[in-house]
């Protein structure tokens, strides 16, 4: 009983703190105009991010004197109070299970520093990558299936979970028929998923290029742009540290990481480091295996091919 309420204490506690930073340090930027996105007014692709739009949009129908800002607000409260609890989740299956509110710590560490300006999508992209790779795991493809679904609809960058996939199934699940046939599902509901969002949606906006820009930011980085990669080298140190008792899955997942890398240099800016939002879930797994053996999954728990060996490795018993 002691432990599940200090579970359910860090829980709200982070959330919370998360909650209270956001609403007091963001601030809405012109290029994110949260009341033309809750009408569906704005171009893609932030009309396209649309699930906690409409979220917020329910929420204003429920209580029609609330503002479109205080919407917003309860919208990115249930997204974060996901979020933490989704990474606690996914922790559990790298450390025992009453330390796994160390995930939740580390996250609020590790994405306080990220937020700056309002947008719909950036908690529920933390809650669908790491609920998605907790089911992917367990090997439990269906109801991750549905978590892609509707993440899709959250932010477009979910699809590079389909890659995240093939690497866990290396090398020996890649000779498969059916890794591929699954494979192809995942593609097949994103694509139907962004198709009906351009149907219902449509938008002749092109995505912005900004190779040009990236380039010219890391050949003449500014004294900005490296303090904002202070935090985040630091935890990947730890995280390095970890990778070495890291189970085999785990270490595939850090695929994800260049794949980032990649979208933000076409497509983003490295100014902005919630572009590796994505890969929080992944980092904090890597920085929780760098714990002592005391801390590590029980063996007996790790059922997956994805988990075990390395758990067996680092448990301070060997298994049953």
């Amino acid at each position: 009983m002691r432990q599940r309420i200090l579970s359910i204490g860090v829980w709200l506690g982070t959330s919370w703190t998360c909650f209270q930073v956001l609403k007091e340090h963001g601030y809405e930027g012109k290029w994110m105009p949260l009341q033309d996105i809750m009408k569906f007014s704005f171009p893609a692709p932030f009309s396209h991010r649309a699930l906690f739009v409409v979220l917020a949009n329910a929420i204003q129908a429920a209580f029609p004197s609330f503002s479109y800002m205080k919407c917003f607000l309860l919208s990115q409260l249930v997204a974060i109070l996901a979020a933490f609890e989704a990474i606690r989740r996914w922790a559990a299956l790298f450390v025992r299970p009453e330390f796994a509110f160390l995930a939740q710590l580390l996250l609020a560490v590790i994405l306080i520093p990220t937020l700056r300006y309002f947008n719909f999508y950036d908690f529920g992209i933390v809650f669908f990558f790491s609920a998605s790779l907790l089911c992917l795991f367990q090997e439990r493809f269906f109801l991750y299936l549905g978590l892609l679904a509707l993440g899709t609809l959250n932010h477009e960058i979910v699809l590079l979970l389909v890659p995240v996939y093939l690497a866990l199934h290396l090398p020996h699940g890649v000779r498969r028929l059916a890794t591929w046939g699954r494979a192809a599902l995942q593609l097949a509901v994103w694509g139907g998923v962004r198709l009906v969002m351009f149907w219902m949606l449509p938008s002749g906006v092109a995505p912005r290029v900004l190779i040009a820009t990236n380039i010219q930011a890391l050949l003449h980085p500014t004294a900005r742009l490296l303090t904002l990669y202070l935090g985040p080298a630091m935890w990947t140190a730890v995280a390095v540290l970890g990778y070495r008792h890291a189970p085999p899955g785990l270490r595939r997942a850090v695929v994800l990481l260049p794949m980032l890398v990649a979208t933000t240099f076409a497509f983003g800016q490295f100014q902005e480091v919630r572009q590796f939002d994505a890969f929080i879930p992944v980092l904090v797994a890597l920085i929780l295996c760098a714990l002592p053996a005391k801390f590590a999954a029980r063996p007996a728990l790790d059922t997956s091919p994805f988990i075990a060996p390395a758990a067996w490795g680092r448990a301070a018993t060997p298994p049953p």
